[in-house]
């Protein structure tokens, strides 16, 4: 099963719960998702940290909060919904990723140099920078994104 792990701030949105990027917005990252051919979406965004905090309290939908979050890079709800869950620690997301048992993963985050190095896993960020991890530009337009996306298409 192909599944994309993705952050929202730096990556999705211009810096810390900014715009979407402007390649990205109006549902133009769910189209090229939808494109490359993934099956399954995970967030990994620090947005999952409040969800979890929340859920200890209260009855959370973890999902709608991450997709308002999102402002519109995704717009087939129902979709979203059908194909994304969510981290269990967003903290821990280089372990979560580079661990996973689905041999088809694919990253998208702004700081996932970062997320490897403070996980030990230097070593595999850069085996798979460029190719099965994105660190996009934080302040970019999301064309680098995009195009990314366009050479993993199926």
């Amino acid at each position: 099963m192909r599944t994309l792990y993705f952050d929202i701030d730096g990556t999705l949105l211009l810096g810390s719960f900014g715009a979407p990027k402007p390649a990205l917005a109006a549902g133009a990252f769910e189209r090229l998702v939808r494109d490359a051919g993934f099956e399954r979406l995970v967030c990994v965004g620090n947005v999952v940290a409040i969800v979890r905090i929340l859920e200890k309290s209260q009855p959370v939908d973890g999902l709608a909060m991450v997709l308002r979050v999102c402002q519109g890079v995704f717009e087939d709800e129902a979709w979203f919904r059908r194909v994304t869950t969510l981290v269990d620690d967003p903290a821990e997301r280089a372990r979560t990723v580079v661990g996973s048992t689905h041999p088809d993963w694919f990253w998208i985050d702004d700081l996932a140099e970062h997320y490897c190095e403070n996980a030990g896993l230097g070593a595999a960020y850069r085996e798979h920078a460029g190719t099965r991890i994105l660190a996009p530009t934080p302040d970019g337009d999301g064309r680098d994104l995009a195009e990314w996306l366009g050479r993993l298409r199926r």
